[in-house]
């Protein structure tokens, strides 16, 4: 019964096969990272980032706007009916609001940091990679 590690069999010749580098240097046989591409996509999230605290200033003026107005237009009278309850909820919905944009700006900036450094990791262990293999002094040149 033969199984995948069976060596093949040559009738008495030896066969010998070299593993070669690129001309352009590198590892043979690994897995490229554009850390281009990796950067590329950590700075839009940089740019998302801002995006999103401007759109967040803009909703937090539209939702007090919209509060102080509602309140601007209220019956007098006794203390509850001096405010519309809907303005009170536009405040606390605008609180909520702040919250998870918040969040979103720390998640999008952790995602960032993290894509930066890996980039960061990629290039240096491929330029380590490089200088060891043009270390590497061999007789066949």
């Amino acid at each position: 019964m033969s199984t995948p590690f069976d060596a093949p069999q040559h009738s008495g010749s030896t066969r010998t096969r070299l593993n070669s580098v690129p001309a352009e240097g590198g590892g043979g046989g690994g897995t490229n990272v554009d850390t281009q591409r990796l950067d590329e996509a950590a700075n839009a999230l940089v740019e998302l980032r801002g995006d999103t605290e401007n759109v967040d200033n803009g909703a937090d003026d539209d939702c007090l706007s919209a509060s102080r107005g509602l309140n601007k237009h209220s019956a007098g009278g006794m203390a509850e009916a001096g405010s519309w309850a809907t303005a009170g909820s536009l405040v606390t919905m605008d609180v909520r609001w702040g919250s998870q944009v918040l969040n979103l700006k720390s998640l999008l900036q952790d995602i960032s940091d993290k894509l930066h450094t890996t980039s960061g990791h990629y290039t240096s262990t491929e330029q380590e990679e490089q200088a060891r293999q043009r270390a590497i002094s061999t007789p066949f040149g």
